[in-house]
């Protein structure tokens, strides 16, 4: 069966906006906050450190704790650590069937291929300098997205994902069948096409 390659975008609009907390636990370093057990404390144990929760002199229990995650949690700065600290603890008040879903996002992040996974973090990156015109119009985006039923919906990602190969006119010439895209302004199908298509580093066009 072939893996729908936008059946995570829901996740995605979650990373783009910073009120979304689920996506706190996605970007890249926050996810030593997760775990039943506090990585992020068992991390600073293992490290020599008090934590919020533990100054026990006991020798800690890493069997769980990579060398690597480890080494990461050592080169951070205090404010990194911090930050650390206060994700899991925010963590720790969510109800748990928040936290569920936002494991099982995590868990369906992880199963991606990596080409979707670079892409997904390209388009975080993109998203960074964006103005708030622009935001407006990817907010649009994911909100006309969420609202389709779930097979239009993967047929419209099933879509996006083939027209990222091919020339601009082309694509351009296909995406006007899709009647969310005839129905915006020319500044929004260009700030629409840029969050879509755009290869890293490429300016918006109101940013």
């Amino acid at each position: 069966m072939a893996r729908d390659p936008f059946r995570f975008m829901r996740t995605v609009a979650g990373s783009f906006f910073p009120l979304a907390f689920g996506i706190l636990l996605l970007l890249p370093g926050t996810d030593i906050a997760l775990g039943s057990d506090g990585e992020a404390n068992v991390l600073a144990r293992a490290a020599g450190e008090g934590t919020v929760e533990s100054v026990t002199p006991d020798p800690p229990r890493v069997d769980n704790v990579s060398q690597e995650r480890l080494e990461r949690w050592r080169t951070m700065s205090p404010e990194e650590r911090e930050r650390i600290r206060e994700r899991y603890r925010r963590w720790k008040e969510l109800p748990p069937e928040e936290r569920e879903r936002i494991m099982e996002r995590k868990r369906r992040w992880r199963e991606l291929p990596e080409e979707q996974r670079r892409y997904l973090k390209d388009r975080r990156e993109l998203l960074k300098d964006a103005g708030p015109e622009d935001r407006v119009v990817v907010g649009k985006f994911f909100d006309r997205m969420h609202s389709l039923p779930p097979e239009s919906r993967r047929a419209v990602r099933q879509k996006i994902w083939e027209w990222r190969s091919l020339p601009p006119a082309e694509r351009e010439e296909a995406m006007r069948s899709w009647p969310f895209y005839r129905g915006l302004s020319g500044g929004e199908r260009e700030t629409l096409r840029w969050f879509l298509f755009a290869p890293p580093g490429e300016r918006p066009p109101h940013g």
